[in-house]
């Protein structure tokens, strides 16, 4: 995060934010299954295999395959946009997510135990993964903070040794903003329903537009 710069880091605090409120309404519309964090959900997977919940079994496997489809769209955007990949994968995550929320709110099809509108939400978290990448390679995951944890420690280690507390801050804004938007999605779930993932949607597309303002004010300056 320390090679991004100030207005990058900002959509990846946002974005971080939008994973969480994503997942906590996946997470209570699902049934304890994740759609953006897919260690949680893997662990879920061989538990219930090893208990013999194939059901369960099935929605982890769901979830999870979704993810990776989305992410390899993601990764597909990327390779095929070259410079011009952000707002396009920005503009597949809008797309995903305003698909999911038609789905909800048209249909109770399911996939092994999944609606099929929250697996495509999976399939959005995934894809959005590839909004920060580098040669290839995701530079910012911003739907799993696994990594900004530790890395949070290490950098509070290293200000309280006479390093810069920059780093740590940083860190420690990604993992707090995917709580407070979790906190606030969880919230809105429980008294509107699935249809606040309206309001995720909304926040990529004020992202996407941002984003694309922001490049084409950056191609006009000499």
């Amino acid at each position: 995060m320390l090679d991004l710069r100030r207005r990058e880091k900002a959509l990846a605090v946002v974005l971080a934010a939008t994973a969480g409120f994503v997942d906590a309404v996946g997470f209570l519309e699902v049934g304890g299954y994740f759609v953006s964090f897919m260690s949680g959900n893997s662990t879920r997977m061989v538990v219930s295999l090893a208990e013999g919940d194939l059901g369960g079994a099935g929605i982890a496997a769901v979830v999870l395959v979704s993810f990776f489809l989305g992410a390899a769209g993601g990764a597909l955007v990327t390779r095929r946009r070259n410079l011009d990949d952000r707002p396009a994968v920005l503009g597949l995550v809008t797309l995903l997510l305003l698909t999911a929320l038609t789905l909800q709110l048209v249909t109770s099809a399911a996939v092994l135990g999944v609606p099929v509108g929250l697996a495509v939400v999976a399939a959005a978290m995934g894809a959005m993964n590839s909004v920060f990448h580098n040669r290839g390679e995701v530079s910012l995951g911003v739907t799993y903070m696994t990594g900004a944890v530790v890395k949070s420690a290490h950098r509070l280690v290293d200000a309280l040794f006479g390093g810069s507390w920059a780093p740590y801050r940083q860190q420690v804004a990604l993992w707090s903003s995917l709580v407070c938007g979790g906190v606030l999605g969880a919230v809105l779930q429980v008294y509107v329903g699935v249809a606040v993932l309206g309001v995720a949607a909304v926040v990529v597309i004020v992202a996407l537009v941002a984003t694309v303002w922001l490049r084409k004010r950056d191609y006009r300056t000499p």
